[in-house]
């Protein structure tokens, strides 16, 4: 083992030149520290000087073997191991700091680099454990309790993750991204009125658009549109929100009658859907209205009413007078309240033949059960396959599958392939889509795009909602949407449980809601109604 020369003059002028990011100076001064015999000291800076330049594959091998002659050196294994996560070996680097927080307690950074490592990379009880372990040491680290509120509120610990935002701002009332956070747990949690008071306050410290946004989604939760849409439209104003497709000035209610406007999706495809609506809005004020739509929605959105024409990524630049994104259109219009463009409004083309049902069927039920896994609520609103399994020992029922992706994979290994008909070949676009589901009897879909387009449609369909991240165009604790009048709604009355949600589905089957009456079941205004509206029972494990 080396002596640690890490007090040796050179090595603190070395370590003064990376901090200015003189690194040719600080080469210089390893150079001088190995001739001067600190020969493990200058490999260690040499890392250091690679890492401050974000070359990871540079300095991994100078502080692996700075690592191995010194293994008591703490400040050696943290910097490892942020070279290590640098080049996406988080796990390894989970390793790292690990050692670190074992010899050295009070080494603050790598309690938390260990924290958001464990996160990403391992289970939710492992998750608790690193993070409680982290605040007996350091109870009062604003980024230990503002990450591990975060933690608990994406795996659905609502009350854990409001009992720290409480504890971070007791001690911290200045921090605003504290009061955003907090009112989003409050929200999950169904304290709305405590939601908005927290959210308010992040508003008056920091006036961020996130914050705005926010208060958005609560107000319109509470079908407080005319306020809701007002904050709602500060979504393009987010750091991360796109900019508009081509050059055009914002649209002003000043714009003469006969311009030509671009409105433009500007999030996902079952926003696009919803907002489509609003192009009849600007025909009836004299404006030829163009929409910018994800390619596969091109041939959808073409039968909205009012469009002139639809443009995608694909397509060239048109000229166009003024722009305006689909998330600032509600409130830029006097959108106050869901039912002034009632759909139907869309229409779907020429269909794809369905496969024929057993003869026995007396109804054709779609299904999706998951949505797009990189969006940031999918963990709590998809499904897995197997949680609908009670469905498919109904008899009478021929079960389809408008499942892509990874769910459409499932289908195929799952016992299931032989009573559930693929679709996925015959949805080459979203008009595809709109004719089959206009062929079914009634689609079951967790919230994604599809339960959209079925309501904008006017197409029957049920919609099994998670509890307490549920987005906000679903209400709260409703049975009903006040933009889809097509769609029913079935809610977890539990985070996760999606057991009794799918026992509620069955008995309102049973119970003659699409059509097929099943001997001895109560009636359809029976008691089985009702749960088919709110899911009852204890959670699953």
């Amino acid at each position: 083992m080396a002596d640690d020369d890490s007090g040796h003059p050179l090595a603190q002028s070395a370590i003064e030149q990376i901090g200015r990011r003189d690194f040719a100076a600080a080469l210089a001064s390893c150079d001088r520290l190995t001739e001067a015999g600190a020969t493990a000291e200058a490999i260690y800076l040499r890392g250091i000087i690679f890492l401050s330049q974000a070359d990871n594959q540079a300095s991994l091998p100078l502080l692996r073997d700075a690592q191995q002659i010194m293994p008591d050196r703490a400040d050696i294994a943290y910097n490892l191991g942020v070279a290590l996560r640098g080049a996406g070996r988080l796990e390894e680097a989970a390793d790292m700091w690990r050692q670190v927080t074992s010899r050295a307690p009070d080494h603050l950074d790598a309690w938390r680099n260990l924290c958001r490592a464990v996160d990403e990379t391992a289970g939710e009880r492992q998750t608790l454990g690193t993070y409680r372990a982290a605040l007996c040491l350091h109870p009062s680290d604003r980024i230990l309790l503002f990450n591990f509120a975060n933690s608990c509120h994406r795996q659905g610990r609502s009350t854990e993750a409001v009992d720290l935002h409480s504890r971070l701002l007791k001690t911290y009332p200045t921090f605003a991204d504290g009061w955003t956070n907090a009112g989003l747990a409050l929200k999950s949690a169904g304290m709305m009125e405590a939601a908005e008071q927290c959210t308010r306050q992040a508003i008056q410290l920091s006036d961020s658009a996130l914050a705005h946004f926010n208060l958005g989604l609560l107000l319109l939760a509470q079908g407080r549109f005319a306020e809701g849409f007002a904050e709602y439209a500060w979504r393009h104003r987010l750091p991360d929100a796109p900019p508009p497709p081509w050059p055009a000035p914002f649209w002003s209610a000043a714009l003469p009658a006969g311009s030509r406007v671009l409105l433009w999706s500007d999030q996902g495809a079952g926003d696009a859907i919803q907002f489509l609506r609003l192009a009849r809005t600007l025909v009836d004020r004299g404006y030829q209205t163009l929409v910018f739509v994800q390619s596969g929605l091109k041939d959808l959105a073409a039968t909205a009413p009012g469009v002139a024409g639809v443009v995608t990524p694909a397509d060239p630049p048109r000229l166009v007078d003024a722009h305006l994104p689909m998330s600032a259109a509600p409130h830029l219009l006097g959108l106050d309240h869901a039912g002034a463009l009632s759909p139907p409004y869309l229409a779907s083309g020429k269909p794809p033949a369905l496969p024929s049902p057993p003869r026995q069927a007396r109804a054709r039920i779609g299904l999706v059960w998951a949505g797009n896994p990189e969006h940031a609520n999918d963990r709590n609103r998809s499904m897995r396959l197997v949680d609908l399994a009670p469905l498919f020992s109904l008899p009478k029922i021929a079960w389809y599958s408008l499942q892509l992706g990874k769910g459409a994979e499932d289908l195929a290994a799952s016992p299931w392939k032989g009573r559930v008909s693929d679709l996925s070949p015959l949805l080459r676009d979203w008009s595809a889509t709109a004719a089959l589901i206009g062929q079914l009897d009634l689609l079951i879909s967790v919230d994604t795009a599809v339960a959209h387009l079925a309501g904008a449609l006017g197409r029957p369909a049920w919609v099994l909602l998670p509890k307490g991240n549920t987005d906000w165009r679903w209400g709260i604790d409703t049975a009903t949407s006040e933009w889809y009048p097509s769609l029913r709604l079935f809610r977890q009355m539990h985070p996760g449980d999606w057991r009794t949600v799918v026992e509620a589905v069955a008995i309102a089957i049973r119970c003659g809601a699409v059509g097929v009456k099943f001997p001895g079941a109560n009636g359809p205004d029976s008691e089985a109604r009702h749960l088919s509206v709110r899911s009852t029972g204890s959670p699953t494990n």
